[in-house]
């Protein structure tokens, strides 16, 4: 399937005088070819391409009205069907969020309930020009199957803790997982849950995975000051300084959250390759604290954004993260320029992907902004806009792996969205009957 995208602005990237990130827009266009981009350029450059006989024939060739041709943001934090927890536990800290309200509804979910509830999260993701997902949850193979029904792009994380088993059965859960996702539209990642929802045997456990593997390892940290304070209490050392003693971060990977991070946490990940994929949304709501972006940079740590849970946000919106992360760096720092708004658009773009060794090289995943709506006017000073201005209000159009998922209000592929929306109240109503007759 050969397509066109014209009479399109393309957002650029190319770097400044210090190397730094930087973004412009040029006129041009797009075409794919089965899943990847084979032409990315200038309008006089396809105009060179497109004038003669022997130039591609197209199946399609798509009119994108003089709007924004950008990479598809990429969610590199969340859980995907925790839409059923939507506003659900409002106005607790994370450690009663999840002790007294998320942790006792997880139990009661089951592999069909998983499924629907992923597919109202996807719906939104494509609404919002999300192209790939980190995904961390239960029953990891319903996330997969419905992603893969649906085609998102999608990453597993695992999610090993003392609520998914025996230390036999997460064990043989990772190493199932990890044979079964290697294509580059579904992987796996080694990972769990938390230092705090783990023993020392279970963190052994995925240590002597990682070294056997090589793998990157991936988990919750240092999201709260409690969480800090209670793992130096009960071993001496930040979850971070734990992490590395136990050998789980040798191969590099990243940590959500790294909200509470000390000099000597920073350098460590540093020292590992870890990046930190922050939650600003999350940690702001569940009043978790703010990501110290300026250390983190600083520090030369790569980062990347992701919106965490529908239950601690409660949207699946990058736009909107990069507008709390920007707005959150200034207040910290107290400083106006304490971080340039390329960094964190370059962050959502690009940088989780790096942290989460995901290469999809010219895989053709892009989304199309109105630049025509009136909060994207005017239009030339496109950073700051993107950044500041637009939300996933303005996606105009989702593309992944080269097909167009989602085109002004209607989605492709998708069954009947009124079926998903219908399906997800039965199951809802399921699992708040069960809680109700404990």
């Amino acid at each position: 399937m050969r397509l066109r995208f014209y009479n399109a602005y393309l957002l650029k990237k190319c770097a400044n005088a210090s190397g730094a990130p930087a973004f412009h827009m040029q006129e041009g266009e797009i075409h794919t070819c089965d899943g990847s981009i084979t032409f990315r350029g200038s309008k006089a450059e396809a105009f060179d391409l497109l004038k003669d006989a022997s130039s591609p024939q197209f199946d399609e060739e798509i009119d994108c009205g003089g709007d924004l041709l950008m990479p598809g943001m990429q969610n590199m934090h969340t859980h995907s069907p925790m839409t059923f927890l939507r506003s659900y536990a409002e106005g607790l800290p994370l450690d009663r969020w999840l002790n007294e309200s998320v942790f006792p509804m997880e139990a009661l979910l089951y592999p069909e309930a998983v499924e629907s509830f992923t597919k109202v999260a996807i719906l939104e993701y494509l609404r919002n020009g999300t192209t790939t997902i980190f995904d961390m949850y239960h029953f990891e193979d319903s996330v997969a199957k419905t992603c893969s029904e649906m085609g998102m792009r999608f990453l597993l994380c695992g999610n090993v803790n003392l609520y998914t088993g025996s230390l036999a059965d997460n064990e043989s859960r990772m190493r199932q997982l990890h044979a079964a996702y290697t294509t580059p539209m579904g992987g796996f990642r080694l990972g769990a849950h938390a230092q705090y929802t783990n023993d020392d045997a279970m963190l052994e456990m995925l240590a002597s995975l990682a070294q056997e593997w090589k793998a990157p390892f991936y988990t919750h940290m240092s999201e709260t000051e409690k969480e800090v304070e209670d793992c130096k209490s009960k071993y001496g050392k930040s979850p971070v300084e734990l992490f590395c003693d136990l050998g789980l971060f040798d191969y590099g990977g990243g940590i959500f959250h790294g909200v509470w991070l000390s000099e000597r946490d920073l350098a460590l990940l540093k020292e590992h390759n870890v990046g930190i994929i922050s939650n600003p949304g999350s940690n702001g709501k569940l009043a978790s604290g703010m990501a110290p972006y300026k250390r983190i940079l600083s520090a030369g740590i790569p980062l990347g954004f992701g919106t965490d849970g529908p239950a601690s946000n409660n949207a699946l919106d990058l736009f909107r993260e990069i507008y709390l992360a920007a707005l959150y760096s200034k207040l910290t720092e107290r400083d106006a320029i304490a971080v340039p708004d390329e960094v964190f658009l370059d962050a959502a773009l690009y940088g989780g992907a790096k942290i989460a060794n995901l290469n999809i090289g010219d895989a053709a995943d892009f989304i199309l902004v109105d630049l025509h709506a009136p909060n994207m006017i005017p239009k030339e000073n496109i950073v700051p806009q993107l950044v500041y201005s637009a939300s996933g209000a303005n996606v105009r159009m989702t593309v992944i792996n080269g097909k167009i998922l989602y085109r002004d209000g209607v989605y492709k592929y998708v069954e009947d969205v009124d079926r998903i929306y219908g399906e997800f109240d039965m199951h809802l109503t399921k699992i708040e009957s069960k809680r109700g007759n404990r």
